[in-house]
């Protein structure tokens, strides 16, 4: 089965089976990761809010990574060294509690494939991992007084049950990823 299809499943599966007094679905774009990277594919989640505390997401990246974000110390900080891009595919189901206002924290699991490249020797690094993990986040309604406008920042942190040890592309060094973060800006609609 190809593995697109299960984790739409799967999420179909958990977000039907929570009660039914819900707050409706919500579908959103991600923006931070997208312009670092020159909006290169797609990373976007879609979601379910049941009771007033209670929330599932399935959080989608595809996305082409630059030879700059990649080496950037304030972006990705994943490269030391020039002449590395790469391409990043992630599923991840994360289920947050609200605590405080807009305020949550989350539990994650997920599949997450890392491909890095050097553009001059060819060399290169292919990993596939399950992963799990936690996070905190934020998110409004009504941004900017447009009823079912939403912005979400999430910022998960996962452990990668196969990771990539440091690694030597060429002059450039690939860090070690085992536990593994990003900081996600969504915005959506939230169907009410």
């Amino acid at each position: 089965m190809n593995r697109k299809l299960a984790i739409v499943i799967l999420f179909m599966l958990v977000s039907f089976s929570v009660r039914a007094d819900d707050d409706g679905y919500f579908v959103a774009y991600e923006t931070l990761e997208m312009t670092m990277n020159k909006f290169q594919y797609l990373a976007g989640e879609v979601g379910r809010k049941y009771e007033p505390n209670k929330q599932v997401r399935l959080t989608v990246a595809e996305v082409n990574l630059s030879e700059r974000h990649l080496s950037s110390s304030w972006e990705a900080y994943a490269v030391d060294g020039d002449n590395v891009e790469g391409y990043l595919r992630g599923y991840e189901l994360n289920h947050d509690w609200f605590f405080h206002g807009g305020w949550y924290y989350s539990a994650n699991i997920g599949y997450f494939h890392d491909h890095y490249e050097h553009r001059i020797t060819k060399e290169e690094i292919d990993n596939k991992t399950l992963t799990v993990g936690s996070g905190i986040g934020y998110t409004t309604d009504d941004l900017f007084g447009v009823n079912g406008l939403y912005l979400n920042f999430s910022n998960p942190i996962r452990y990668y049950f196969n990771g990539i040890d440091e690694t030597k592309l060429g002059n450039t060094t690939i860090r070690e990823h085992r536990i593994v973060n990003h900081m996600w800006l969504f915005v959506g609609y939230k169907f009410q």
